[in-house]
């Protein structure tokens, strides 16, 4: 629902405080998997990249995929399959959806509200109609609002007074309004407006194109955790500090996209440790936010100490698509990638982990 209002939305009843933080990380022990959790963190971080295009399979009802391209080309960072993956969470791409919560009505395939369709709506497709119910007007429309937001809350983030990803900003200021955004000094901490964001996320694999940034795919199919040239080698495999250290310490700067090794399937992606909303320490046990991938042939990968995930639990990944950014959270002292690989898994624990950079050199890279 686009409620592009400033303070004094009813929508502010479910927002109350917003959580912060910044950066630091190295490393953790290991952690085992025993059941899938779901979830995604963010510290008080601006980061965002470039909109995704959309994959050639991309389920988009062909009458609007002219639309969902050029609302997607408006700025660099709101891209077709945004757009296609907030249509999809607004409407099911129905153009007459009607929703009345019982505060203000929310209409058409994108959910402009009357007060928002003043301002954003138009006859942008110049067929002589001016209505949220075109799809023609109504998909430019949020095209155009989605990317003013964007701009609003990366000068709002520079400005002190928001923390968080910017793009998970602006989707919780088009449902919520700015005000409510504002109110709250980031996204909301709970609520629907809260969940919209991650709901819009969840639903992107199935328009998004493959990640072009990631490193080439290997004919058995794996890819390094982490594109070529972001990441230098820290602590290795082996025992350190009297006990073992079950994968590899990547280090690279905190937002650096960390990368599905092979296509599988989400194990668990949660938080494991005792909190992930800010920079953990050494000795605070757990790998942060953390994401375990099964890829058959017992074969499971582990990241740890994301500052933010991009999956869930039960998601199926393909190889180079995006999982997390890294961080530090967890037990960790510096921004890194700690990765893991386990074989005849699950479960996956300290007893069955193998060395990550001669696995990868197994599969044919050079890590």
């Amino acid at each position: 629902m686009s409620s592009d209002q400033q303070p004094g939305s009813t929508r502010l009843l479910w927002i109350a405080g917003a959580v912060a933080a910044a950066m630091m990380a190295v490393c953790c022990m290991g952690v085992v998997v025993v059941s899938a959790g779901a979830g995604s963190g963010a510290a008080g971080v601006q980061q965002q990249a470039a909109g995704h295009k959309l994959r050639p399979d991309a389920p988009i009802p062909p009458q609007y995929l002219a639309l969902v391209l050029q609302a997607g080309s408006i700025c660099a960072e709101i891209g077709p399959a945004e757009i296609a993956a907030q249509l999809d969470l607004e409407s099911s791409w129905n153009p007459d959806a009607y929703t009345d919560s019982g505060e203000v009505p929310a209409k058409g395939i994108a959910q402009f509200t009357d007060v928002t369709w003043r301002t954003w709506g138009g006859d942008h497709d110049k067929d002589g109609t001016n209505s949220p119910y075109d799809p023609g007007d109504a998909i430019i429309a949020q095209g155009r609002l989605m990317c003013d937001l964007v701009a609003w809350t990366t000068t709002q983030v520079a400005a002190g007074k928001l923390r968080g990803d910017i793009l998970d900003l602006a989707w919780a200021a088009y449902f919520a309004g700015r005000g409510g955004v504002l109110a709250a000094g980031g996204v909301p901490p709970a609520g629907l407006a809260h969940d919209y964001p991650q709901q819009i996320r969840a639903r992107l694999p199935k328009y998004a194109a493959a990640d072009a940034s990631a490193g080439p795919v290997g004919p058995g199919g794996w890819t390094l955790p982490l594109r070529p040239g972001t990441y230098r080698v820290g602590s290795g495999f082996g025992p350190r500090w009297g006990r073992l250290h079950a994968g590899v310490d990547l280090m690279a700067t905190t937002g650096t996209p960390i990368y599905a090794a092979a296509a599988g399937v989400v194990l668990s992606a949660h938080c494991s440790s005792a909190y992930c909303d800010r920079p953990g320490s050494i000795g605070l046990g757990g790998c942060g936010w953390t994401v375990n991938i099964n890829h058959g042939g017992g074969i499971i990968t582990r990241y740890c100490h994301a500052i933010r995930l991009n999956v869930r639990a039960g998601q199926q990944v393909a190889a180079g698509q995006v999982v997390g950014w890294v961080g530090s959270t967890g037990n960790s002292s510096g921004p890194h990638l700690h990765f893991e690989v386990h074989r005849n898994a699950p479960p996956a624990d300290n007893g069955n982990a193998v060395s990550p950079l001669d696995f990868l050199r197994s599969v044919g890279l050079n890590p």
